[in-house]
């Protein structure tokens, strides 16, 4: 008597299912990485080659698309804070890329935005603990500020949001941002013997 095998290749329809929706992904993350407005599943469909109906079945609504594609960067983050343990990504290069996703991807940042507070702690939590691996291996190796604990990190998101925040989204803008967020990553990777105590200008000064 035959074996029946322990699992069934998957049927066409499902692969095709599947690559649909990694299409639907790609192409709504290269969308939204052109433009400061979210943009439609209409337009997400008609960029992917797709019916729209095609994409309301995988995404019934943006907020389910973002969180899908917020997803995605995570699994990519994932990857990456790997390569970091193994010594081919410095945490550094990491962070920026990161930051730099965050001021570029404002569609993306906006619909975070509109998610609940408990929701949006839960996505910077999920965030903070792939990266912690390689935040303590930083730390251990002498590269990444002794002082800094990996809560630090989420302060550095919200100052680059704040600095998106306070004006238009224009190239200016933009460029200004990513200047920033190079002066950050580096500042917390300065070396400790460069990093001067803060003086207390209440204390008296010797003579």
């Amino acid at each position: 008597m035959a074996a029946f095998p322990s699992s069934c290749p998957p049927s066409p329809r499902r692969v095709d299912a599947r690559r649909n929706r990694e299409t639907i992904l790609r192409v709504a993350d290269e969308v939204f990485a052109e433009s400061a407005e979210f943009a439609s599943l209409d337009e997400v469909a008609r960029r992917a080659g797709l019916g729209r109906a095609t994409v309301y079945r995988h995404f019934p609504d943006r907020h389910a698309l973002g969180v899908a594609i917020a997803d995605r960067h995570v699994a990519a983050i994932r990857a990456a804070v790997r390569c970091c343990l193994d010594g081919e990504l410095p945490l550094r290069d990491l962070l920026r890329a990161i930051l730099s996703a965050q001021v570029t991807r404002r569609p993306l940042v906006r619909l975070f935005q509109e998610m609940p507070p408990g929701e949006q702690l839960r996505h910077v939590g999920v965030l903070t603990r792939e990266l912690e691996p390689a935040f303590h291996q930083s730390q251990a190796r002498g590269e990444l500020r002794p002082d800094l604990v990996i809560a630090d990190l989420e302060l550095v998101f919200e100052m680059i949001e704040g600095a998106m925040a306070t004006g238009p989204y224009t190239r200016d803008r933009v460029a200004s941002t990513q200047r920033l967020v190079v002066a950050v990553v580096d500042g917390l990777f300065a070396p400790a013997g460069h990093r001067g105590a803060v003086e207390d200008p209440s204390a008296p000064h010797q003579g």
